[in-house]
């Protein structure tokens, strides 16, 4: 099998099992001699990077834990709402916080709410991602932020005034009256009134 026809720059075992057939045997042996050409790479049990392709860190964050999508500082930066470069890929989940670390990177997953999981997210290409205002509402209900205006939110994280002039409004609104968190409504509502 050619793995430099794999369309993606991940595969799981599942696929693998299906393209090579045979037993079980047959596959980890296949596995573990593309372990020794370098041509995969473990990036956790069951899910391995295809060496040779290009990778996409946001699309690989949302094949290694799920459900998830990319918010938080990434989210943020992703937008260009923080200046700082983010080394760690930080997304939420419905279910637990785990830390994974691979060859490629760390991938940081947090707990969100159930409810409202997939509002104000935008699928781009391969990945889900919080527009900016829902990654602001994860950051709070993830690190209980209880900023009291936006002056001190903007200076907090060292947001521009003009990333706030042009965004949209209506996914504040949205926030402030469905997010399921009354730490999170309040930030929103707040925000709104000194938009």
């Amino acid at each position: 099998m050619n793995l430099r026809d794999h369309p993606k720059p991940y595969i799981r075992d599942t696929e693998l099992a299906i393209l090579l057939g045979g037993t079980q045997d047959r596959v980890h042996s296949w596995i573990k001699r593309a372990f020794q050409k370098e041509d995969l790479v473990r990036l956790k049990r069951g899910v391995y990077l295809i060496d040779h392709l290009p990778i996409d860190k946001f699309e690989i964050a949302q094949h290694l834990y799920g459900p998830s999508y990319i918010s938080l500082e990434s989210a943020l930066s992703y937008h260009g709402w923080i200046p700082e470069a983010v080394y760690t890929t930080t997304s939420v989940s419905t279910k637990k916080s785990p830390t994974i670390t691979t060859s490629i990177g760390i991938f940081s997953y947090e707990h969100t709410p159930a409810e409202q999981f997939f509002m104000c997210v935008d699928k781009i290409g391969e990945f889900l991602i919080a527009q900016p205002w829902k990654g602001l509402a994860d950051y709070v209900y993830v690190y209980r932020k209880k900023w009291k205006s936006m002056k001190e939110m903007m200076d907090d994280l060292r947001i521009e005034r003009s990333s706030i002039a042009s965004s949209d409004r209506r996914v504040l609104e949205e926030i402030a009256q469905y997010y399921d968190s009354p730490r999170v409504r309040r930030f929103a509502k707040q925000m709104l009134k000194e938009f």
